[in-house]
């Protein structure tokens, strides 16, 4: 007789296996824990808006603008501003293409008039 069943004063029994409560399944658990995930990713992937489309294509023609401008400074012999124009180019497109990619998380809507 152990210390428990002493203390009890009657033998301990442990409880007969009967019908596995359908919650505490390990299958239902995962299930719902991977619902719960597919949720919470939904909720925080971005998504192809319209306001999206339009800040690629705004910073598609800043790239291309900018590379315009580094070329012709270029040719027109002028290798600070050519080298500006082109630094500032790659960094659009790098922009541009995180914007169109999804992984761009702040878009930035950049028109100059």
């Amino acid at each position: 007789m152990t210390d428990f069943e002493r203390d009890l004063g009657q033998p301990f029994q442990e409880a007969a296996p009967g019908p596995a409560d359908p919650f505490t399944e390990p299958t239902i658990q995962q299930a719902y824990r991977q619902g719960q995930e597919d949720m919470r990713r939904k909720l925080t992937t971005p998504r192809m808006t319209g306001y999206r489309i339009a800040c690629g294509i705004v910073w598609a023609f800043w790239t291309v603008a900018l590379l315009v401008g580094a070329i012709s400074a270029f040719a027109s012999g002028s290798v600070g501003t050519g080298l500006l124009c082109l630094v500032l180019s790659g960094l659009a497109a790098w922009y541009d293409i995180r914007i169109w990619t999804l992984k761009a998380r702040r878009l930035t809507f950049f028109i100059v008039f």
